[in-house]
């Protein structure tokens, strides 16, 4: 066996290892001989050298690649020691800082890019997608040539999802991919017939499910003897935002307590109508939300559904069906694992009874239950929903009640409704697991001391693949204390492919902080609330899923370990969503219903009862809370709040620019702001506000901004608003999680964290931020981290997992990859957003869950990206937690700004109105809302007036007219503004801090000329105009060239022009045509003075004697166009039309002796000369100069020529003078090419004698 060595996939990712030092998971290799370096994060892990301080642990960094091999049959052989540290905090690094504010893409355009990410979403369907159930081994496939799908949606796949999370085929002109597709890439014939019959159904709408078995004709029948190998049945569902699946009476189901995730009546018929025909089964569950199987998973006889074979491939994108095709034939083994746990009945599990409309359960009288509050015996406009299981959710219900069960069958008893456990996955091959080097026990003395796990795996089946080794702790327990399941996931690694008898070695780090538990209420009563490590054996096991252990070893902790810092912002720990008596708004997250009916392990797990309408029924307090919540102006704080700003709270040198020019530009811009940390909080009552250099300079650039324009920054979120004056551009946002900004449609997140492997995360993470770069896109409301509270949950689509932990390292890979690209990720939606019915229903379904659940479990996700994905937005969640809103929750904004010490940017969801002012939004640390402003006054936020004698803003004092100072209001809204601004300058959204200059060229007149644009330090590829915009007799070209054709008229012009800059940035620059007169002056002809002599020469540089030009025929009403050389000319009666070797004038002319020149006999001579109009001032004269010319197109001798105009004398009088000048330019064109011979012929009859140009001269002649 050889060492391997991990790869660096991005830098951008080393930048999150190298903060932290050791992630939670890491990948090594172990060696044959010497020793490897010490556990690093993994794909960086570098040659053995002395420990230095280690970073907090965190999320999993980068698997690298596969080595070369080793031989089959190789052993294993012990890694070196583990030597366990400890951590240090380092601090949360919002956003990549480093970058300042420059962010470049990996590809050359998109259409690379989009081709990469086409190949890497048909990876992570490869490893995503699931193989549940392989009986007899029937897959992969062999002997098979022609298959035949059944199905309706095998012609019709669901891609992605429904609402705004919903992403579009075919973008890009990537054309889908279809599970025909899949299956003539895996070989197979595909029975068409079939297909048509889907097709047709599809197109007509005939039904909204599963085709009825009436409609399979016999002739259809007969088709499947030619494609009998093998059938594939699609079963599929569509994930929804605004609804949930139904619980009850749902179509197509005979029985009216059937629930949406069932089979339903024609599913059930067409698996037996396939079974009948068919001797190879298969089912492919194309459903982000697992379904209830156990039919299928039954062994399969003739009497039942059972199948041979069942996929969940989740929804598939674009293109990731494609992953399937080498799975089937086998060229790829599945090594997908479950990210929920598979329940027989989902109607025994632990959250059903609590959840959506709780219609679900039924009252004692038969009538179904509701979920709305209830108010002196009626029932209200405001919905509830208790997380009774606590933290008994999903496989950590059925794990704990299996290992508190005493005997066999209670265990089994226990277990019986599990299908498929939490991690669970088939694979072609198999894997010998040894744990490697891992003291059996050991002592954990410090919450931040680090625990390792290392297990060898070798590949001892006959074909390559790849093995997930989980990690989970069980905690010691006592009965009636803190909660604690029996099984919690901590960490998870993934091999590299490995070839039969390969074997690779996988570490898992972690803190032994990790296994804490969130005391909330003091329940173990020694005076303490926060996370705590109980005294006691904490076992930590490497398994192949939740419920199958391989191998396990034990720390111990002697005493009871408080922690109570957060081991990477190094700040306190504590409840924030616990009652207080000094807080006099209510962020409990608990109510006595909820506390009365928690299930605990100390009574023994059972599914918890359906909340009453006793339990849902409001007192005459609560019930005031509620309704008036629906507006919450800053004039109504009582001045004990967190927020109150005093009246004398504000920074004295606080002001804001009164009016906003059009054209104004403020000496400090958006990019000199790049990278500049501050200091602004409130506390007792006043605004802190650091006294350091940055915190000053922030505090200038925002005194430069208009009132106005700091509140529409907060008032109109999903991007920013336009602020000119101060560089700052409009930008926009993309929202879904499925495809961002029109780029790649993926598979969806659970599949990809059904790959458990946080590389493969990362680098979907990196790609999505180079489709963010090409399209523009700075700001992303779709990294949705929800948690799988039930199965039903109509975003599980958007959401990765069932488990805390599992979501969060995945969220975080994700995230730190886009991030990366320098994209705000707006982390959505924090929090307990878990169920779409009512979310957004007067101010939110009322959600509660102790802070243990909340911290353990539902916020896991967020914080991890935070902390390790350094995500720089969040965006809050339409629900209450507890009574108030998650936008105007306080508590939830210290927990992610305090405790975190996170900077990212809140953002609401999608606005809704009632029952959430924007006013208090503001104020308990929301920064924008996700729309624009409100069509309801009185909660929209209040924009008032500034009031520049006072520096603060005046606001409604309630009355109809009156007005009143808010110093909250203005503070409030001015820090949420800052942040913004801070988030923006430090993303992509400044377009890698370009400001391009003004270009300016110069053209003359009349001329024909080009020159190319440029602007410094910018490097772009692609030119694009608005042709309207450019004067008239110019062109711009794609790669940036201006051209002129003879302009016209004299004067300056400006338009824009956009780069194509760094391959992605649209870039707005300026460019100025400066058209100047023809004739230049080589003095200054408005500084003349009585009594002193003057010289000064006019000459046309452009249209110099000799040169060449293009004239262009509109420039002479009776000329053309042409090229002419500028060449005096003359013809004899005999010779008309014939020029010879010289000018007219030429002494030595071969054709004329000097007598006849001087004696003009020749018919006509045109001469290049100056002629004036006009009156110059007494004194000076002007007249053409004559000089010596040597033609270089002849070189037959040297002549005269006047090409200069001299303003010679000394001017007697003063005043104003304006004098015309015109120079006569004669034209010559050569015949043939480059003038052989040295002939010239004259210009066609129909060009003037002459082309004139002209140009007006004001002479300036001060008095003596």
């Amino acid at each position: 066996m050889r060492e391997r060595t991990s790869k660096i996939w991005k830098s951008v990712f080393i930048a999150i290892v190298t903060i932290l030092l050791c992630f939670v998971m890491c990948f090594s290799m172990a060696a044959c001989a010497g020793e490897p370096g010490p556990a690093g994060p993994q794909g960086a892990q570098g040659p053995a050298g002395p420990q230095g301080e280690q970073g907090p642990a965190g999320p999993q960094g980068e698997q690298g690649p596969a080595g070369e091999g080793s031989a089959a049959g190789d052993e294993y052989s012990p890694s070196a020691d583990i030597t366990e540290t400890t951590v240090t905090a380092t601090g949360t690094q919002t956003g990549y800082l480093e970058n300042e504010g420059k962010f470049y893409a990996d590809y050359a355009t998109l259409e690379e890019e989009q081709e990469a990410a086409r190949a890497l979403s048909v990876e992570i369907a490869e490893e995503g997608f699931v193989m549940l159930k392989n009986e007899n081994d029937v897959l992969p496939l062999k002997n098979v040539e022609a298959v035949s799908l059944f199905g309706i949606h095998s012609v019709d796949l669901e891609a992605s999802t429904v609402g705004s999370a919903g992403g579009s085929t075919g973008a890009n002109g990537i054309a889908e991919s279809t599970l025909k597709d899949a299956m003539e890439l895996a070989g197979y014939r595909v029975n068409s017939k079939l297909l048509d019959l889907y097709q047709r159904h599809t197109a007509l709408g005939t039904t909204a499910g599963e085709l009825p078995i009436s409609y399979y004709s016999d002739s259809l029948i007969s088709t499947y003897n030619g494609f009998g190998d093998a059938a594939f049945i699609t079963l599929t569902r569509t994930g929804s935002e605004g609804r949930d699946k139904y619980a009850y009476e749902v179509d197509g189901h005979t029985d009216e307590d059937d629930h949406e995730l069932m089979l339903t009546d024609d599913e059930k018929d067409l698996v037996k109508h396939v079974k009948q025909y068919f001797d190879k089964v298969i089912v492919i569950i194309n459903a982000a939300n697992i379904l209830q199987i156990p039919e299928l998973a039954e062994p399969k006889t003739d009497s039942n559904l059972g199948v041979d074979g069942i996929f969940w491939v989740g929804s598939t994108g674009n293109n990731g069906i494609e992953g399937l095709a080498g799975i089937l034939n086998g060229t790829v083994s599945p090594s997908g694992r479950t990210v929920e746990v598979w329940e027989k009945d989902f109607r025994l599990g632990p959250s059903w009874t609590n959840f959506a409309t709780q219609g679900q359960n039924k009252n004692p009288d038969g009538s179904r239950m509701d979920a709305a509050f209830y108010y002196e015996g009626t029932a209200t406009g405001f919905y509830n929903v208790e997380y009774r299981e606590g933290i008994y959710m999903g496989y950590k219900y059925y794990e704990t009640a299996y290992a508190d069960a005493q005997g066999e069958d209670a265990k089994e008893a226990a277990y019986a409704n599990v299908l498929y456990p939490f991690g669970y996955g088939l694979s072609y091959t198999e894997f010998e697991w040894k744990i490697d080097n891992v003291a059996e026990t050991a002592t954990i003395t410090a919450p931040n001391q680090t625990v390792t796990m290392r297990v060898w795996v070798k590949n001892t089946g006959d074909v390559a693949g790849k093995d997930v080794v989980q990690v989970y702790y069980s905690a010691p327990y006592t009965s009636g204390g803190i909660e604690k399941a029996a099984t919690n996931l901590v960490g998870f690694a993934k091999t590299d492919l490995l070839e039969p008898g390969e074997s690779q070695v996988l570490t898992v780090r972690f803190t032994a902080q990790d296994m804490a538990s969130y005391d909330w209420n003091d329940a173990n009563d020694n005076g303490f609330s926060g996370y705590e490590l109980e005294a006691g054996d904490y076992v930590i096991s490497v398994n192949r899923n939740s419920h199958e252990v391989v191998d396990s070893v034990t720390r111990t902790i002697a005493e009871d370990i408080k922690c109570e810092t957060d081991l990477v912002s190094g700040n306190k720990i504590e409840n924030r969503f616990v009652a207080t008596d000094s807080m006099d708004y209510d962020y409990s997250s608990v109510n006595d219903s909820l506390l009365d009916n928690m299930i605990s392990r100390a009574t023994g797990l059972k599914q918890p009862k359906p909340s009453s309408v006793e339990d849902r029924t409001l007192d005459e307090y609560t019930y005031g809370i509620l309704t008036g919540q629906r507006t919450f102006r800053s004039t109504e704080d009582v001045g004990d709040e967190p927020w109150y700003v005093e009246a004398d709270g504000l920074p004295a040198t606080w002001d804001q620019k009164a009016t906003r020019g059009a054209t104004d530009a403020e000496e400090i811009s958006i990019t000199d702001m790049i990278g500049v940390q501050f200091e602004l909080d409130i506390e007792n009552g006043a605004v802190v506000q650091g006294t350091d250099a940055g915190s000053k300079k922030w505090e200038s650039f925002m005194n430069q901004l208009t009132w106005t324009e700091i509140a529409d920054l907060v008032r109109n979120g999903g991007g920013t608003q336009a602020i000119p004056a101060v560089g700052v551009r409009q930008t926009g946002a993309s929202e879904t999680p499925l495809q961002l900004g029109g780029g790649t449609l993926w598979v969806c997140p659970p599949i990809i964290a059904a790959t458990f492997n946080v590389d493969l995360a990362h680098r979907q993470g990196v790609m999505m931020g180079n489709e963010a770069l090409f399209k523009g896109v700075s700001y992303w409301q779709g990294g949705a981290m929800n948690i799988h509270r039930s199965p039903l949950g109509g975003r599980n689509v958007e959401y990765y997992s069932q488990d805390g932990m599992h979501s969060a390292l995945m969220a975080a890979a994700v995230t730190s990859g886009v991030a990366s690209k320098g994209v705000t990720t707006h982390l959505k939606h924090m929090m307990l957003n878990d169920q779409e019915t009512y979310r957004d229903v007067n101010g939110g379904v009322a959600t509660w869950a102790t802070e243990q659940v909340i911290r353990e479990i539902y916020a896991k996700p967020f914080e991890y990206a935070l902390k390790y994905g350094h995500s720089t937005g969040i965006m809050s969640s339409f629900n209450r937690i507890g009574l108030w809103n998650s936008a105007v929750n306080y508590a939830l904004h210290e927990l992610v700004g305090t405790e975190w010490d996170s900077r990212a940017i809140f953002e609401t969801d999608a606005w809704q109105g009632t029952y959430m002012p924007i006013d208090l939004m503001v104020r308990t640390g929301d920064n924008q809302i996700l729309g624009s402003g409100s069509t309801i006054p009185e909660v929209d936020l209040e924009v008032g007036t500034w009031d520049a004698e006072n520096k603060t803003v005046l606001v409604s004092d309630g009355t109809a007219t009156g007005t009143t100072a808010s110093n909250t209001h203005y503070a409030a809204v001015r820090i949420a503004a800052q942040e913004i601004l801070y988030n923006y300058c430090n993303g992509n959204a400044v377009q890698n801090a370009y400001e391009p200059a003004e270009c300016v060229l110069e053209f003359t007149q009349y001329g024909t000329e080009s020159q190319s644009v440029n602007f410094p330090g910018i490097d772009f590829t692609t030119v694009t105009v608005d042709p309207e915009s450019v004067p008239e007799g110019f062109t711009v070209d794609a790669s940036g060239v201006v051209s002129s054709s003879s302009p016209a008229t004299v004067g300056s012009f400006r338009f824009d022009v956009t780069l194509l800059a760094d391959g992605y940035i649209n870039l707005v620059a300026p460019v100025r045509i400066n058209v100047v007169g023809p004739i230049e002056a080589s003095g200054d002809l408005s500084a003349l003075k009585a009594g002193e002599a003057v010289s000064i020469d006019l000459t046309a540089p452009y249209y110099a004697y000799g040169s060449y030009i293009n004239v262009a025929a509109e420039s002479n009403a009776e000329g053309e166009a042409g090229g002419f050389n500028i060449l005096n000319w003359w013809h004899t009666p005999g010779d008309y039309g014939r020029i010879h070797e010289f000018d007219a004038r030429a002494a030595d002319n071969s054709s004329l002796t000097p007598e006849q020149i001087a004696d003009h006999e020749y018919e006509n001579a045109y001469l290049y000369q100056f002629t004036y109009t006009g009156d110059l001032p007494q004194g000076l004269t002007l007249e053409n100069i004559e000089r010596d010319y040597f033609n270089e197109v002849t070189r037959k001798g040297t002549y005269k020529v006047t090409d200069v105009f001299r303003l010679s004398g000394t001017p007697t009088e003063s005043g104003d003078f304006t004098v015309t000048v015109s120079l006569k330019l004669p034209c010559v064109r050569g015949f043939g090419s480059n003038f052989p011979n040295n002939i010239f012929v004259s210009t066609p009859t129909n060009l003037p004698e002459y082309v004139t140009i002209s140009q007006t001269f004001t002479i300036t002649v001060a008095a003596a």
